[in-house]
């Protein structure tokens, strides 16, 4: 992508008096050298101080003032974090959108990794992304016979596309065999590199968007772990959607990246960091209100509160039954458009008032199976009097053999954290109940009266989850001993 065209369009900031710079990583499109998992290998060693060089040597041009920020989304939004923590000396401030805070939990979410694949790197093979990208690949200026990109494009021979086979936290990446042993995901992990994006003291301005998937962890836990100079906004939009917020709501982030670069670049004294850390989008919200302020996250007017599975019902009110449970088998196919029909579904009565939920939910799910794992898939939707329903990836998942809760290594808000080490793997044992504990993805949303909160739990996903012949019947418990239940953030009224 062009810098004008990027997420977050800082290339607009060129005629406020910024030089703009656009990077390839190393070993990808126009530059040199050999890469490693795509936009990943820049927490590797060879790679790990790129940024720092690239940075110091911007800072002494004639025509830099020696304040560098960075800006940039999802795999540049990583790389910003990665950048830190080498702490380049003029590296004054950064804007991150939708990257990762814990890698394991982005890419491997609820531990339900896909089955070890024969066909994930084959050494010396051109993998279809790195051709892709080589054929998408700009000559820089000057190489007008393009002998520079050509030798660029060699040096990518041989690059290893993805980690491979890590279905653990603490998993030897199968497919890197060039760099020694690495485990993987604590590697490439921003959170294992806390201190140091810290001692950096670089100011950061974090971003994410509702309607994205994992990604949006990543915002949250790194603007409550940093004490950094820092500021969060969340939009309604998708992953780097930042161009459909402006369509949708008017609200253009450039303007932000401006206000933040030139308080921490340029020296103005533009008031942007006295006024409330926090910005978000609030869905369904009145005209008008829809963006709103806080001075920290979670909010402080939050109350947890928890809605008890029922008779296909949700309600605030507790089972008081004995030996309630639902059953079904597991349906490997469902997609977003049958879910519902292939899961199990709880819903609350019509609402008597708005409720808004703006946070963090939990899951707590009482199972048993006929197989020895499972994997558990929460979705949190709002449903309209017509049947209409709404969610914004407000999901969460866990695979039941790597249940075991965990001190997490970093604040997590309090939200129910899995180490998903291979040690920590307890298989079910068929037709016993075990208690699931689990994070939801974050949502800003308010449920207007009339309208109803669902609950529908799937047992599959298509893309990871064995499948068993015969399938697996599954059960939820739903009585006065197993009292499965969610908790959403409830913001009351001030």
């Amino acid at each position: 992508l062009t810098g004008e065209g990027y997420p977050g369009t800082a290339a607009k900031l060129v005629k406020y008096g910024y030089v703009v710079a656009i990077v390839d990583f190393r070993g990808l499109y126009a530059s040199y050298g050999h890469n490693v998992a795509f936009n990943r290998g820049e927490w590797l060693t060879a790679a790990r101080r790129d940024a720092y060089d690239i940075t110091e040597w911007l800072a002494k041009q004639p025509w830099s003032n020696g304040n560098i920020g960075m800006w940039g989304c999802s795999a540049t939004g990583g790389s910003q974090l990665q950048a830190a923590t080498t702490a380049p000396p003029h590296l004054k401030a950064i804007f991150p959108m939708s990257c990762e805070f814990d890698a394991y939990s982005f890419r491997v979410p609820g531990g339900i990794a896909p089955a070890k694949s024969a066909s994930a790197n084959v050494p010396g093979k051109m993998q279809p992304g790195q051709k892709g990208r080589d054929a998408a690949a700009e000559p820089v200026d000057g190489d007008t016979d393009r002998s520079q990109l050509n030798q660029a494009i060699a040096d990518h021979a041989g690059t290893v596309e993805n980690e491979g086979y890590a279905p653990y936290r603490d998993s030897i990446a199968d497919a890197i065999t060039d760099q020694g042993a690495q485990p993987w995901w604590i590697k490439s992990s921003p959170h294992n590199y806390l201190k140091q994006i810290i001692t950096s003291k670089t100011a950061i301005y974090l971003a994410a968007n509702w309607d994205e998937g994992t990604t949006k962890h990543g915002a949250f836990f790194t603007f409550k772990n940093v004490t950094n100079p820092a500021k969060l906004i969340v939009g309604p939009g998708g992953h780097c959607g930042w161009t459909a917020v402006q369509t949708q709501t008017k609200f253009d982030i450039t303007i932000e990246e401006h206000r933040f670069f030139d308080y921490w670049l340029k020296g103005i004294d533009n008031g942007i960091m006295k006024e409330d850390r926090v910005y978000y989008y609030t869905y369904n919200a009145p005209a008008g209100s829809e963006w709103r302020s806080a001075k920290q996250w979670p909010l402080p007017n939050e109350k947890r509160t928890k809605y008890y599975l029922g008779n296909s019902s949700l309600s605030t009110t507790a089972p008081k039954e004995v030996e309630q449970k639902d059953e079904t088998t597991v349906a490997y196919d469902v997609t977003p458009a049958n879910m519902t029909a292939k899961g199990l579904v709880y819903v609350t009565a019509p609402l008597g008032t708005d409720v808004q939920v703006t946070g963090h939910p939990t899951i707590n799910l009482w199972v048993s199976t006929t197989a020895t794992d499972g994997d558990f898939i929460a979705t949190i939707q709002d449903v309209a009097p017509d049947g209409t329903a709404t969610s914004y990836n407000v999901n969460g998942r866990l695979r039941a053999s790597l249940r075991k809760l965990q001190k997490a290594p970093y604040n997590n808000l309090g939200l129910p954290w899995h180490g998903f080490y291979e040690a920590d793997v307890i298989q079910l044992t068929p037709g016993k109940p075990v208690e699931l504990v689990f994070e939801i993805l974050p949502i800003s949303m308010i449920f207007k009266a009339g309208h109803s909160i669902r609950l529908v739990i799937n047992f599959a996903d298509a893309r990871s989850t064995p499948k068993l012949d015969p399938a697996p019947k599954v059960s939820i418990y739903r009585d006065s001993t197993h009292k499965s239940h969610i908790t959403l953030p409830v913001i009351e009224a001030r």
